[in-house]
């Protein structure tokens, strides 16, 4: 009996140890690295940090962005606030419960949760279960996968357009350059375009906008698309539903005010969204464009290894990628020099070159 009860003993030692290198408690958590993992969201792997804490899985807040919810932060009561259709709740951080706003009225409803959020290297962590239950959704976890699922129980909305229609009889192909303007390499890519006559879309920062407004007018003036490319380049997805509206209508402001214009064209930094920021832009009328051909000439490539990239990829209906700032001397020389080779082998092969706008009217 003895011998038994101290093998069991050891077993249960073994067994908090193996679960404590598998997810990390806040205590580990805050002194070192936290693991990712992915979390499947309607069928979609979307990778996340973790922790176990009480027993219970624990995510950032911002990753519920990612089943539509929008997330905020309420600084008068040190909250994390999230809002689904008709359902709105706060979670103060620290705490071991909800205060839910009654649809239809002021009145405040408290809940309890099965652990208290916490805060860890900057991020809010919440009990993804108890959350996504509030929301109205299914959260499953397959034992033989060892994978944890969420149902959102909600119908997909418009969602971004990675490429344009087209056909044998009119191979349209538009060319995108992210990131400016700026004097050095938007000039350039201008003077070229301007030569072979071929019209492009330029997915612009707000503040690079307010600091070369010549050049922004002059990308306007002689007939290039435009559209918003936020106004700092964050990471969509690791900011507050807030932040990203304040990032596109600032952006928006600066665009009306130096150009008279506000496009309805957007692009995110990094081609990164979420689902929540996807109907926000939505609901702003905004379309929001990625692209076919990605020629990765942010990593300093030269102009034939674009050429190349471009040969590969292309088809009718295809959206370009490419780059127009100025962050390390040289860093985009090769896009300058693939310009011409794009625009002169393209035609030379039956396409068209348009606008991202005319490129979506042509549908």
């Amino acid at each position: 009996m003895i011998i038994n009860g101290f093998c069991k003993m050891i077993v249960i030692v073994i067994f908090f140890i193996a679960l404590h290198t598998i997810f990390p408690v806040v205590g580990a958590a805050e002194e070192s690295m936290l693991p990712e993992a992915p979390v499947y969201v309607d069928g979609q792997p979307i990778n996340t940090k973790y922790m176990l804490k009480d027993g219970h899985f624990m995510v950032p807040a911002l990753f519920l962005k990612h089943t539509g919810a929008r997330v905020d932060w309420n600084e008068e009561y040190n909250s994390v606030t999230f809002r689904l259709d008709d359902k709105y709740f706060a979670v103060p951080i620290g705490t071991r419960y909800t205060d839910t706003l009654l649809p239809g009225t002021e009145k405040w409803v408290r809940d309890t949760l099965s652990t208290s959020t916490v805060e860890v290297h900057q991020d809010i962590f919440v009990p993804l279960n108890d959350i996504a239950k509030k929301l109205g959704m299914e959260v499953v976890y397959r034992q033989q996968t060892r994978k944890t699922y969420i149902n959102t129980q909600r119908e997909l909305g418009k969602g971004p357009i990675r490429s344009g229609r087209s056909n044998a009889d009119r191979k349209l192909v538009a060319l995108t350059f992210d990131d400016g303007p700026e004097n050095h390499y938007t000039s350039q890519i201008l003077d070229i375009l301007k030569e072979k006559r071929v019209p492009a879309t330029f997915f612009v920062m707000g503040k690079q906008v307010r600091q070369y407004p010549t050049m922004m007018k002059r990308m306007v003036e002689e007939g290039h698309g435009i559209g918003n490319h936020t106004f700092n380049h964050p990471s969509l997805p690791q900011l507050s539903t807030s932040e990203v509206m304040r990032e596109v209508e600032t952006t928006q402001q600066t665009l009306q005010w130096i150009t008279g214009r506000q496009p309805d064209l957007f692009r995110p930094p990094y081609g990164a969204i979420t689902r929540a920021d996807q109907e926000v832009l939505n609901e702003m009328g905004f379309r929001t464009i990625m692209w076919t051909v990605d020629t990765l000439d942010w990593t300093g490539i030269s102009g034939q290894e674009i050429l190349d990239i471009v040969r590969r990829d292309i088809t009718p209906g295809g959206i370009i990628l490419q780059h127009n700032i100025e962050v390390n001397p040289d860093l985009l020389r090769g896009t300058v020099e693939a310009l011409p080779m794009i625009i002169d082998e393209l035609r030379d092969r039956g396409y068209q070159f348009v606008t991202v706008q005319t490129m979506l009217e042509a549908q």
